[in-house]
């Protein structure tokens, strides 16, 4: 089940199936209102159950309604993940590349329009080819990250 609020037709707790993304979520809540900030949200984000995915209205700061980030959130998502497994910056969506240290929704996005454009990362530090990413922030992630 997906949680999904904001500025859509119809916010509610959705029931999906393990492939779905979001535009299909989006479907089937009506549609995003005439308020909706469209350009920040990754209609082809997989959904994952127990997520909550917050659609903003435009002009709305990232920091309003109670999730991380005003695009998708799940529970799992509220704690850093800075020990753990590392995320493959290859496969990773919106709501995994935002659990890196110092990414947030615009850095994620960044990434995988990057990555769609170009194809995979053959390296780590390929990732510095994406704009806003220097050598400190490569330092920073990676520990956090990997390619394979």
């Amino acid at each position: 089940m997906v949680d999904l609020k904001g500025a859509v037709a119809k916010p509610n707790v959705y029931q999906i199936s393990s492939d779905e993304r979001l535009v299909d979520l989006i479907r089937q809540a009506g549609g995003f209102t005439d308020q909706a900030d469209q350009k920040s949200i990754n209609l082809s984000a997989k959904l994952k159950d127990e997520e909550v995915i917050y659609v903003p209205k435009l002009g709305e700061s990232s920091s309003s309604e109670s999730t991380d980030s005003p695009i998708s959130s799940s529970v799992s998502n509220q704690v850093s993940t800075t020990s753990g497994p590392k995320i493959n910056i290859n496969k990773a969506d919106l709501t995994e590349l935002q659990k890196l240290t110092g990414i947030g929704q615009k850095k994620a996005q960044d990434i995988i329009d990057f990555r769609m454009k170009n194809g995979d990362f053959k390296s780590i530090e390929d990732l510095g080819k994406v704009s806003g990413f220097g050598d400190k922030t490569l330092e920073k992630l990676k520990d956090e990250i990997s390619i394979d």
